[in-house]
C-alpha cells in the first residue's frame, strides 16, 4: 500500500513539473527582418511559441543556391559585417553542433537550403528556443537576440560557427 501511494505522489510531482515547465505562453510570436551586408532585403523569419519550443517559419530570397547555416545569436544587433550579433545563443554553455557530444547550443539550427531561384521557404521546430518572456530562458533578455545566416552550410561540429563561412544576412528578433 505504501508503495502505491509513493508512486501516485511521484506521478503527481512529475506531472506538476511537466505542466509548469511546459506551460509557456503558446502563440506568442517574434520576427526578424533579415538584411544582407549591403542593406538589401533578405526576407524574414517568424517564431511562434508552442508547448514544444519555437516554431520558425522561414521566407528568404536572394541567396546563392544550396545550403546555408542559420543560427540564433546572443545579441540583438546587426551592424557592419554582423559581428555585432555576438556568438551563438548558448545559455547552457554547450559546445557548437548537433554532431558534438557536448552540444548543441540553444541557438544551433539546421541548415536551410536555397532553391535554384535563391529562395528558401521552410519551417523548423527548435525545442531550445523560447520567445515568450515568462521564463528566464527567453530570447528577450537585456541585449536581445538576432538570427544570422551564413554563406555556406554549417558542418554541425566545428567551433565556433560550424565552418559556415561569412555572415551574409542578419535580423534582430523583435517581439510582436
Amino acid at each position: 500500500m505504501t508503495y502505491r501511494i509513493a508512486l501516485m505522489i511521484a506521478a503527481v510531482v512529475l506531472l506538476g513539473t511537466w505542466t509548469s515547465d511546459n506551460a509557456r505562453a503558446t502563440g506568442e510570436t517574434a520576427a526578424a527582418a533579415l538584411k544582407f551586408v549591403d542593406g538589401s532585403d533578405a526576407g524574414s523569419i517568424k517564431l511562434t511559441q508552442t508547448p514544444a519550443g519555437a516554431l520558425l517559419k522561414i521566407d528568404l530570397k536572394g541567396l546563392k543556391p544550396g545550403p546555408h547555416g542559420l543560427q540564433v545569436h546572443k545579441v540583438g544587433k546587426c551592424d557592419g559585417n554582423f559581428a555585432s550579433a555576438g556568438p551563438i545563443y548558448n545559455p547552457l554553455a554547450a559546445k557548437h553542433g548537433f554532431l558534438n557530444d557536448e552540444g548543441p547550443m540553444a541557438g544551433d539550427l539546421p541548415n536551410v537550403y536555397a532553391a535554384a531561384d535563391g529562395t528558401v521557404v521552410a519551417e523548423m521546430l527548435s525545442p531550445s528556443l523560447h520567445v515568450d518572456e515568462s521564463g528566464g530562458d527567453s530570447l528577450f533578455d537585456a541585449d536581445g537576440a538576432s538570427l544570422v545566416l551564413f554563406e555556406k552550410a554549417d558542418d554541425y561540429k566545428s567551433g565556433p560557427e560550424g565552418a559556415a563561412g561569412a555572415r551574409i544576412a542578419c535580423g534582430v528578433l523583435k517581439n510582436r
